[in-house]
């Protein structure tokens, strides 16, 4: 019985470390920064996933999204929303990337439009759209989209900027 039981397992650990990719369901992923919205592939396996559509790295379907703190070079940003295997790939494909995982309540990204109104016409000039990433918690968890922030008055005008879109 124990020789049955060490040849039965001599079989098995050796088949069982043979790493055969499984199919399943695979995002796109836009190696410019974002998921390819609408391209989720099912059934298939990552490599026929990639063969399908070269220009974009793929990762499985509902694995775990960090926060990144991003160096390329002498440049830095910070990103969302990021699978840990599209990060390791980033770095693999160029080695001037550089992903730290940062906690998500550390920063955030808003994007404003700004809006110039005179003060004597009531007329508002062109409304110029912002983006910047704020790195204070406290000043992130209390905006939210909608809010109205008066930027500077002047004399004969009103700047004020208005959040479209806040991120994480």
């Amino acid at each position: 019985m124990k020789i049955e039981l060490i040849f039965l397992l001599g079989i098995m650990i050796p088949l069982s470390s043979c790493t055969k990719e499984s199919k399943g369901c695979w995002q796109a992923f836009d190696p410019q920064g974002n998921n390819v919205p609408g391209l989720l592939l099912c059934d298939k396996t990552k490599a026929e996933a990639e063969t399908a559509y070269p220009q974009y790295w793929f990762y499985r379907s509902g694995e775990e999204q960090f926060c990144w703190q991003v160096q390329i070079g002498t440049n830095s940003y910070r990103t969302w929303g990021v699978p840990e295997s599209i990060a390791k790939r980033y770095m693999e494909e160029n080695g001037a990337y550089h992903f730290t995982k940062i906690d998500c309540k550390s920063f955030c990204y808003c994007e404003w439009n700004e809006k110039h109104k005179s003060k004597f016409t009531g007329l508002f000039g062109p409304t110029l759209f912002i983006s910047e990433t704020l790195l204070s918690t406290d000043s992130c968890s209390k905006l939210s989209a909608g809010r109205v922030v008066v930027v500077r008055e002047t004399t004969d005008s009103l700047i004020t900027r208005e959040l479209v879109k806040k991120f994480p």
